[in-house]
């Protein structure tokens, strides 16, 4: 065996015998960059679908689920956030032809689809099950994390598996190698060994320079990573975004400090508990001027906060506004989404973490944040709760900030520059290698021979 050999057998992944099946059989209401995925990803029998927000995931993992179920003539499984149960069960699986049950107290499994949230995962016997799919799979971002944990090990023995996400952060390479955990491709710790080196300056793990086109060739055999269905090759005139209006809205805070602890000026601190507490100061004026802009005119609002002092003053303000918060029983929660999402509810308040994933509010046009915290994920994920393909109107973002919370804005601007900065980079590596991998065809890598002179004292 020569070097050249050598490397290609390094590169070789297994191969799954997964199901093989012909893309007219596929169900006529995906769009033609949908049935390849789901083909592709049938055949490859554990795969991840990384989509921009309103890509169809929803559709694209239940046409899955449907023929695994199909195929193997058992029940397969879908764990999702809770609100997201009802939503894919009652509108998205009608638009298929397809029956989901939702396991809510009653856990009697027979045959068919299932579809529960996550928090039930510790009443459910996963042995039944021949595939899963996890939709918001970014769950698994934490490499420590207990859900994560979990669920690698309730289904390690699955034999189809799904994860659904949208496209990750690209400067965030661990959610990528939990995903290949879960589904049996590759331990995380493997993975980093063949593709990281341990960044002793920063603590923390990088792409091996050498190794950066390798990383993505492997993670193309087994996911999907676009933004558009032009990623893949197809025509995608039809997938276009409305105009995004955003508006930065700047309230005026003294800087007086009443109790002196300070001097004459408060210090407005980037820690934790600095952070919490101007929020905390600021929070009446800013839940005033989001009432402002809800009540000028009567269309639908959805508002987002981060505590309950702001929401229990979002209410205040607006009395008409229905409020959800964590503490409420997950009935209630899926009722104000649907009524929300029906029109029944002009002004929804809700927080990042309990409606901000995997809903689809794009029949309202205006959202409004009540202030910021520093992740970037939260707010993206939350404005594309309305700013997502499907969206037929303007959307209009406004963000509500006190001049002493200027530096939150920042930060999230420059995380998302450089998000953007970093997916551009990533899309150059991957884009080939995933086209013509859906086209059938093997990237070649190219090497030429160089001529090296050799010293005269050698």
């Amino acid at each position: 065996m020569n070097y050249q050999e050598f490397l290609e057998s390094k590169k070789k992944i297994k191969e799954t015998d997964g199901i093989d099946i012909e893309l007219d059989d596929l169900n006529p209401v995906l769009f033609d960059y949908q049935k390849a995925i789901v083909k592709k990803a049938l055949k490859k029998k554990r795969f991840a679908l990384f989509e921009a927000c309103g890509m169809g995931k929803t559709l694209q993992q239940l046409e899955w689920a449907h023929q695994v179920n199909k195929e193997t003539n058992m029940p397969v499984l879908i764990l999702a956030p809770l609100g997201v149960t009802v939503q894919t069960a009652y509108e998205e699986a009608p638009l298929l032809g397809y029956e989901v049950k939702v396991l809510r107290d009653d856990f009697s499994i027979d045959n068919g689809l299932y579809i529960t949230n996550y928090e039930q995962l510790d009443n459910i016997d996963t042995n039944l099950f021949a595939g899963i799919v996890l939709d918001e799979s970014s769950v698994l971002k934490n490499f420590k994390g207990k859900t994560r944990v979990q669920l690698t090990n309730a289904f390690k023995n699955t034999k189809y598996r799904l994860c659904c996400t949208a496209t990750p952060a690209p400067n965030d390479l661990m959610e990528l190698l939990n995903h290949a955990d879960f589904l049996g491709i590759m331990t995380t710790a493997q993975a980093l060994a063949t593709y990281f080196i341990n960044d002793m300056k920063t603590g923390s793990y990088r792409l091996k320079g050498h190794a950066t086109k390798d990383f993505y060739k492997w993670c193309c055999n087994w996911s999907v990573n676009i933004e558009s269905p032009k990623d893949l090759g197809y025509e995608a005139d039809y997938y276009v975004l409305p105009k995004l209006i955003e508006q930065n809205i700047m309230i005026d805070i003294d800087v007086i400090d009443d109790d002196f602890e300070h001097g004459l000026f408060r210090e407005i601190g980037t820690s934790a508990t600095s952070f919490h507490k101007e929020k905390n100061r600021t929070a009446d004026v800013r839940a005033k001027k989001c009432a402002e802009i809800a009540m000028k005119d009567n269309e639908q609002y959805l508002i987002w906060c981060d505590t309950n002092l702001e929401a229990d003053l979002l209410k205040k303000y607006i009395p008409e506004a229905v409020e959800v918060r964590g503490s409420d029983k997950p009935q209630r929660k899926e009722r104000c989404a649907l009524n929300f999402k029906n029109g029944k509810i002009r002004v929804l308040i809700s927080k990042p973490k309990i409606f901000g994933y995997g809903m689809n509010f794009q029949k309202c046009h205006n959202v409004i944040f009540c202030g910021l915290t520093y992740s970037y994920e939260n707010y993206h994920q939350a404005l594309r709760r309305i700013y997502r393909f499907g969206q037929k109107q303007d959307v209009y973002s406004y963000i509500v900030l006190g001049t002493t919370e200027m530096h939150i804005l920042e930060t999230v601007n420059k995380k998302k520059e450089l998000q953007h900065n970093l997916k551009n980079q990533m899309d150059m590596s991957v884009q080939e290698i995933q086209l013509l991998n859906f086209e059938g065809k093997e990237v070649n890598e190219v090497f030429q021979l160089q001529k090296i002179e050799i010293p005269n004292f050698l």
